[in-house]
């Protein structure tokens, strides 16, 4: 389901006055953009995607890519972090591109929300809050009594250089270091230094007269793997209801632990990207739980998963169905699979009344042009 975006979106403008002895800063509005909404690495690195499809370059099936993925649009709703940082040029340094070039200081938040705008899809300034749990200072989105973010007014800069990366959704971030929990089961979607066409990018913020920078960032890039199982009715199944456990599916890489509690160890600003494949577990699993019914009656459901390596392990799939209705229990097996992130891996079963799973169709690597973001 490797998608991606890199559409203009709309943006209401406002002035601001400056009072004496105030300098003049400039309102800075965001087209973001999405590659994947949908072996261990070898370092991290800068790569041409379109390289990764061409089997006469070093970069081929980089990170289990074949060329650059198709392109679309953040949907209604969504949610992003603008993480940015002034940088200070070091003496001598020519490259304004290379974030080696320059001394910076502390990176900070703005949250947006995608809300539409006269048929535009609109970034729009959200407020967020500051908490405190154990001693640890979090920023989250700031929610009015109906569970809705309040908006908040536009993001000013003095003139300079600044690194802008993007991240959604805008879950809860530790403040030091402005780090995320990421975990089985969520979507993570960011600008990524591995791929040229998704790194993080550095603009000189300049005032031009009208008060409005408009800054085009580079796609981001689904940092989660997906496995979406679609279950057909077979032969002499006249009724099929899932169950209330789902699909459980076992073998998945563990998330990183702290203290007994899902770490926050998953940095937006740090450049060196953190969520690296690793091996699969038999004792970390996550569970499908929601279906939608297609034209055939088939259930399709979804999940995200942490990149994983189980190519020296086995992925279970445990499907929970009442077939005609008798509750039953579903085992598939797969074997030597790796869970590329930006990948989906797509799975076509059909439940005949034998009580047996028969592969379909086994698409490996799939992608596809519809995701729906959290």
């Amino acid at each position: 389901m490797l998608a991606a975006a890199c559409a203009s979106l709309l943006f209401v403008g406002c002035e601001r006055t400056f009072g004496p002895g105030e300098t003049e800063q400039t309102q800075i509005v965001f087209a973001p953009g999405v590659y994947g909404m949908f072996s261990p690495l070898a370092g991290t690195k800068a790569v041409d995607l379109a390289n990764t499809g061409n089997t006469s370059s070093p970069d081929y099936y980089y990170n289990g890519f074949l060329g650059v993925p198709a392109m679309t649009s953040l949907p209604i709703g969504a949610t992003v972090w603008l993480t940015y940082r002034k940088g200070t040029p070091v003496s001598g340094a020519s490259d304004m591109t290379d974030p080696d070039n320059f001394t910076w200081e502390e990176p900070d938040l703005q949250a947006y929300i995608v809300r539409d705008a006269s048929g535009y899809n609109a970034l729009y300034p959200c407020k967020t809050q500051e908490i405190v749990v154990g001693g640890v200072t979090y920023v989250e989105l700031e929610l009015d009594a109906d569970g809705n973010v309040t908006y908040s007014s536009p993001l000013y800069l003095q003139d300079g250089y600044y690194q802008f990366r993007a991240v959604c959704p805008a879950n809860r971030i530790r403040k030091n270091d402005l780090a995320m929990q990421v975990n089985n089961g969520m979507q993570v979607y960011a600008n990524d230094e591995r791929y040229e066409q998704t790194r993080s990018k550095i603009v000189q913020v300049h005032a031009n007269g009208s008060g409005v920078q408009n800054i085009i960032l580079n796609p981001m890039i689904n940092e989660m793997a997906r496995i979406k199982v679609t279950i057909h009715p077979g032969e002499n199944v006249s009724t099929m209801e899932m169950m209330s456990q789902g699909v459980e599916i076992s073998g998945l890489q563990n998330p990183e632990m702290e203290e007994g509690a899902l770490a926050f160890n998953w940095s937006s600003m740090n450049l060196a990207d953190t969520l690296k494949i690793q091996r699969g577990s038999k004792y970390s699993r996550a569970s499908i739980h929601e279906f939608t019914k297609d034209a055939s009656d088939a259930f399709v459901g979804e999940l995200c998963i942490l990149p994983t390596d189980a190519s020296s392990t086995v992925t279970v799939l445990l499907v929970n169905m009442a077939v005609n209705g008798v509750p039953t229990q579903y085992l598939l097996l797969l074997n030597q699979m790796k869970y590329f992130h930006g990948h989906s891996y797509n799975l076509d079963l059909e439940i005949g009344l034998e009580g047996k799973i028969r592969v379909m169709n086994w698409a490996n690597q799939s992608w596809t042009g519809e995701v729906t973001l959290n």
